[in-house]
């Protein structure tokens, strides 16, 4: 089996990289009694979760690699580079954000973040193993990522940058969310940095389809595909024409944050700390429809963080069994399962499904 086989998000998972948080330890340094206990408990909670979702992977006969940490948390700035600096580098927790595995090439995305700039080289030891096995290797230019700026200033000064966590891949298709420009604010990434991704995909897979996607911000949170014929989704708006004769399940967006998340916001930890020094890791969970983040072990078997109902019905109706797995703290993290995993091989080759 080559070293990455992965053509869509939904034939038999065979290996999967799965995301880990910094060690519980990584917030000792910190004075404030209620702030270092408190992240404690969410980096040691968030480790037993993975944990069981690993062992339950495992069990089901998927290989499951797993990055290092490259960084200890010490309070004092950990990059310190002649335009960008950064206390608080971020974990290898979300590997769907920076991998995009397509056919046999794995392609490394930039995501415009200062404390990400060095984030692949979690993964590195790993990359250059299926490297070795014959895998592709595509790198993103490392454009210079600087402290204190944002997309606006990105997309002025022609940056490369975009999340692999825009595409999704369908056999000869992947669909793409629009980047960040003009009115919309969510995208994750540049016109020139998806220009590039859609450049270097063609020079290796000439036949391969390109489909946009109405919406900018991770197309995981929006779409899932969860096997041929049958995709679902919060916004039925968001489906491409291509797509409008599938099965689709509409999740309802009317959603209430729960209410320990909604407590945990109002405390003082988070106000005074959080919000203020890890705003770049809790995200956007206001916006988040975890209900779409799910991970298809095969066309047959699906894995959501929490229960719908309604949902599930669908899923069962159209011959899908939904395994729950509970991540506690997706909430703090903003991120589904679909987010902490990135499917390297997959049984099956490159077929239209449209």
């Amino acid at each position: 089996m080559n070293a990455v086989n992965a053509w869509t998000e939904f034939q038999p998972l065979k290996k999967v990289v799965l995301g880990a948080p910094f060690p519980e330890s990584a917030f000792d340094w910190h004075e404030d009694e209620e702030t270092r206990d408190t992240m404690r408990q969410i980096f040691r909670e968030t480790a037993e979760d993975i944990e069981v979702l690993a062992q339950l992977l495992e069990a089901r006969g998927i290989e499951v690699v797993r990055p290092k940490n490259i960084f200890t948390i010490t309070g004092e700035e950990q990059i310190q580079l002649p335009w960008a600096h950064c206390s608080f580098p971020n974990h290898p927790l979300m590997p769907r954000d920076t991998l995009m595995p397509y056919g046999h090439s794995i392609f490394e995305c930039f995501t415009g973040g200062d404390n990400r700039y060095f984030e692949n080289l979690a993964y590195y030891d790993h990359v250059v193993e299926w490297f070795k096995q014959g895998a592709d290797w595509i790198s993103m230019p490392g454009c210079m990522v600087e402290t204190g700026k944002g997309y606006d200033e990105y997309v002025a000064e022609q940056r490369v940058l975009y999340h692999a966590a825009n595409m999704i891949k369908c056999g000869d298709t992947i669909l793409f969310s629009q980047p960040y420009e003009g009115d919309n604010k969510r995208g994750r990434g540049t016109n020139l940095g998806k220009e590039w991704m859609q450049r270097e995909i063609k020079q290796r897979y000439p036949d391969t389809k390109f489909i946009d996607i109405p919406v900018g911000g991770h197309i995981d949170g929006k779409i899932a595909l969860l096997k041929p014929g049958v995709l679902m989704t919060w916004n039925k708006a968001w489906v491409p024409e291509e797509f409008k004769n599938w099965t689709i399940i509409e999740v309802d967006d009317d959603f209430d944050m729960p209410a320990d998340f909604q407590n945990t916001r109002k405390r003082r930890y988070y106000k005074e700390y959080v919000q203020k020094w890890l705003s770049h890791w809790v995200g956007y969970a206001d916006e988040s429809v975890f209900d779409v983040n799910v991970l298809s072990l095969d066309e047959k078997t699906v894995i959501c963080t929490g229960r719908n109902d309604a949902a599930f019905a669908e899923m069962e109706a159209n011959g899908i069994e939904p395994i729950v797995w509970r991540f506690r703290h997706q909430y703090f993290w903003d991120g589904g399962i679909h987010c902490l995993t990135s499917d390297i091989v997959r049984e099956g080759n490159c077929e239209n499904y449209l």
